[in-house]
């Protein structure tokens, strides 16, 4: 059996920071992250059957069957013989909504305790946390497409109705994952400075040479959003009781271009409004011991 891995980097999200697009990196980059002593899983290995993290470490309290491995027999066979294991899984915190389109407030509120049992269970391997967060009125606006692709499908003066993006406290969020006890670096990043800090979460994620070696992949964003028409076209159907995938139909059939603007859930004052209140946010989340935010090359800090 090969020996544990020394660490693991464990990215949890946030939804709709890109995290898809940094796992399709992930995957990209295989052979060079394998010649250099590192192995990722993303979605498309943790959510089959059998091989969520949970089932594979025997986190889930109603789980009836046992997992096949120890956790560190388990950790060793993830880790193939490499240093450095990196899981990337967003929906392991939680997922981002409820029922009838409400997102779930605060945000990921058993995350703690799953990280925590996570921790405990692989121990004393350390854990390493990457997250990503966004203006809390565009993560609410995302989260509102992302309700239509589900199949909710409600208006949006409804979903703002049931949803208050001021209630997306990301340094809160930070503060209770940071508390848990064992956690080890913490990385956050802005979405919003997601392309020009990849080279810099991949060096963080990995060793600083593997991560300047990464290939970057041709595709930008992997989720497109919804444009307004296809916004009107999926509740039109909606009402007329069709029942497949309506968005994700719509959003081919009226893509967002120059004659199909991309739809807005709110004006440009609330997306002001609210980033100012995530500046405020990022302030606290900077002054937090044990958390480093990283930021594009030639950032400037204000203070």
């Amino acid at each position: 059996m090969p020996s544990l891995p020394n660490s693991i980097a464990l990215h949890i999200g946030a939804h709709k920071t890109a995290s898809t697009h940094l796992q399709k990196i992930l995957n990209h980059n295989r052979k060079i992250l394998k010649s250099d002593g590192f192995v990722a899983y993303g979605p498309s290995y943790l959510r089959m059957t059998g091989r969520s993290l949970q089932a594979m470490f025997g986190l889930s309290a109603s789980r009836k069957i046992a997992p096949r491995r120890s956790p560190h027999d388990q950790l060793a066979f993830l880790a193939k013989g490499a240093k450095r294991l990196v899981l990337s899984e967003e929906n392991f915190v939680g997922v981002l909504g409820g029922s009838e389109g409400r997102i779930t407030s605060p945000l990921y509120p058993t995350a703690p305790e799953r990280i925590a049992a996570f921790i405990e269970t692989v121990a004393p391997v350390k854990v390493d946390l990457f997250l990503g967060v966004r203006n809390p009125a565009a993560f609410m606006a995302s989260a509102y497409s992302q309700t239509l692709f589900g199949g909710t499908h409600i208006g949006p003066r409804t979903f703002r109705a049931r949803n208050d993006w001021r209630a997306v406290d990301w340094a809160d969020y930070v503060a209770r994952l940071r508390a848990v006890e064992g956690v080890g670096d913490f990385y956050v990043w802005r979405q919003e400075d997601y392309d020009a800090t990849l080279r810099l979460i991949m060096r963080r994620m990995l060793r600083w040479s593997t991560g300047g070696k990464i290939e970057k992949i041709k595709e930008s964003r992997v989720h497109q959003g919804l444009s307004a028409a296809a916004v009107r076209q999926t509740l039109a159907w909606a009402q007329e009781g069709r029942t497949e995938k309506l968005a994700g139909t719509a959003r081919g059939l009226f893509p967002i271009n120059d004659t199909n603007k991309a739809f807005k859930l709110y004006a440009a004052s609330t997306l002001a409004e609210s980033e100012a209140g995530y500046g405020a946010q990022m302030a606290q989340i900077e002054a937090m011991d044990g958390v480093t935010v990283l930021h594009p090359p030639n950032h400037a800090k204000q203070g």
